[in-house]
């Protein structure tokens, strides 16, 4: 069930994708919230709830921010949406409709910039819960967009904290509760995937603690790549197949593209288009090629290649090992945030029993 609902969280995300994509290309950088709403003939058991992101939010009587205020609902409030204003309503550069719901015995309009884009519990105390949405949207004196998303934790009805977390000109697909993954003194870790949004493919993690009822955003983990080098990171967890008890590792790795590309290196045969989507699909060959202007990207940064003039491909197996540094560096968590160790595994049958150096 949860993969399900995972599933269609991700396939909705991709039609927002899409939605924001089409809005670009028009000139069009204002982010729209929009929500299914549930016909009054929909059975009770086949209801889908949303949930109020924002904390004490007036129920108006019609769908504008003059209209008489109805009732004040608290964060986390379950909504059943059963209509949509005709006009949507840009607030805080954002934009969405209202829409009609009932909450006890009064019934009016909320407008879709309150209501969360997902909802989650904690996997430490029950009782604790998690809203997601968009915070705002506003454009630079240079014409840049910046769109920052917020996290709100809850209890009964009484907010207990909020983060605002920064797009880094990504567009958050996912966002999921992934447990403590075996680390001491963190009750919650929240992965953000993200997605470059100018090309939409899949570029990093964020990574947002929630401890001693706070959030911390511990990091921000994006591939980069520009015609110097090529950057990629990510953690490796105490509960991680190569985990180590207690550790947070962060694996990088940095390709020196300029060196790797200067060097003199044997072209292969000219290969048919056949032949380079034989090695495109080929994945475990060791060889992956870059044909064109279409990049794939595998596990490895040294299975990178690139094409030359006269459609001949260089193979960057061999001078990619000499040009790829890859370094770990190793944190604890004390609660509060992370501290930088001086770490030297020791040569184990058990990859848990190492040896922390202080």
């Amino acid at each position: 069930m949860k993969n399900l609902k995972r599933s269609v969280v991700l396939a909705s995300l991709v039609m927002i994708l899409c939605m924001l994509a089409i809005a670009k290309s028009f000139g069009q950088t204002i982010p729209e919230v929009r929500f299914e709403t549930m016909d009054m003939q929909i059975p009770v058991e086949e209801l889908s709830y949303q949930y109020l992101l924002g904390h004490k939010v007036f129920l108006r009587e019609k769908p504008s921010l003059k209209a008489k205020r109805l009732a004040v609902l608290d964060i986390g409030t379950r909504l059943v949406l059963r209509e949509e204003s005709e006009n949507p309503q840009e607030i805080n550069g954002i934009t969405s409709p209202w829409y009609r719901t009932t909450v006890g015995n009064v019934t009016g309009w909320i407008w879709g910039g309150m209501i969360a884009q997902d909802a989650f519990g904690s996997g430490a105390d029950y009782e604790v819960k998690f809203v997601y949405g968009l915070e705002s949207n506003t454009t630079t004196e240079h014409g840049v967009n910046e769109t920052k998303y917020q996290l709100r934790a809850f209890k009964d009805g009484v907010q207990l904290d909020k983060i605002v977390l920064d797009s880094l000109a990504a567009i958050p697909v996912a966002i999921e509760n992934i447990g403590n993954k075996g680390l001491f003194n963190v009750e919650d870790i929240i992965a953000i995937d993200l997605i470059d949004s100018n090309f939409g493919y899949m570029t990093g993690t964020s990574y947002v603690f929630w401890n001693n009822g706070k959030f911390t955003n511990v990091a921000n983990l994006r591939d980069y790549e520009t015609d110097s080098y090529a950057k990629s990171e990510y953690f490796v967890f105490p509960s991680d197949m190569r985990g180590i008890k207690s550790i947070l590792e962060l694996k990088t790795t940095i390709v020196d593209k300029r060196r790797a590309y200067a060097d003199p290196v044997e072209p292969l045969d000219e290969i048919s288009v056949e032949d380079k989507v034989a090695k495109r699909d080929k994945i475990t060959s060791g060889d992956k090629l870059v044909l064109g202007d279409e990049v794939l990207l595998g596990n490895e940064l040294e299975y990178r290649a690139k094409v030359v003039p006269g459609n001949q491909a260089v193979n960057m197996n061999r001078i990619a090992k000499q040009y790829t540094k890859r370094t770990s560096t190793f944190y604890t968590w004390n609660g509060y945030e992370l501290i930088k160790k001086e770490f030297t595994p020791v040569a184990s049958e058990d990859a848990v029993a190492s040896t922390l150096h202080r």
